[in-house]
């Protein structure tokens, strides 16, 4: 009987033991609490559910040795088992957390990488985020005004440049 339990507790303390890939990042400086990702594509947007019940993005502390975009990165891997490319800056919060638009191979799919501190992963569809199940109060509403004015932006740029080929 002891055996058979023995198994699932040693794939879940090797799971969390593994080492997340190099910071993409070279850029080195600054620093920051802590740090994450919206990582936003066809697939939705990418949140992680903790034991609270609560989705987030993906984020946490950043080490003293890393800058704010390698702990963004360090963090998705840590929690959802992808390697992600930390790009712009989105946003700093008054706490000093820094979110990062990040991006993530198209063809992974995220898994539970810390099952202890990690319930769920998924992919949102915009539409379909959830209201009023967030781990931080005003978190849904601020993902999609991130994502619509990304959106928007992206549009604009996009135009501009089919002008100026005319």
């Amino acid at each position: 009987m002891m055996r058979n339990g023995l198994l699932p507790l040693l794939m879940l303390l090797a799971a969390c033991g593994e080492t997340p890939p190099p910071c993409t990042s070279t850029d080195h400086s600054g620093s920051a609490p802590s740090a994450g990702c919206l990582v936003w594509d066809a697939r939705g947007a990418l949140l992680v559910k903790g034991w609270s019940g609560k989705w987030a993005l993906p984020g946490g502390s950043v080490n003293a040795s890393e800058s704010p975009r390698c702990g963004a990165e360090r963090e998705v891997f840590e929690e959802t088992g992808l390697a992600a490319r930390a790009g712009e800056l989105a946003i700093v919060f008054e706490n000093g957390f820094h979110l990062f638009w990040c991006t993530v191979p198209a063809s992974a799919g995220p898994r539970i990488h810390r099952p202890l501190e990690v319930a769920d992963v998924i992919w949102w569809n915009f539409e379909a985020l959830p209201d009023g199940t967030w781990r931080y109060p005003g978190q849904g509403a601020m993902i999609r005004e991130l994502i619509v004015a990304r959106s928007e932006a992206t549009t604009m740029e996009s135009d501009v440049r089919h002008d100026e080929r005319r």
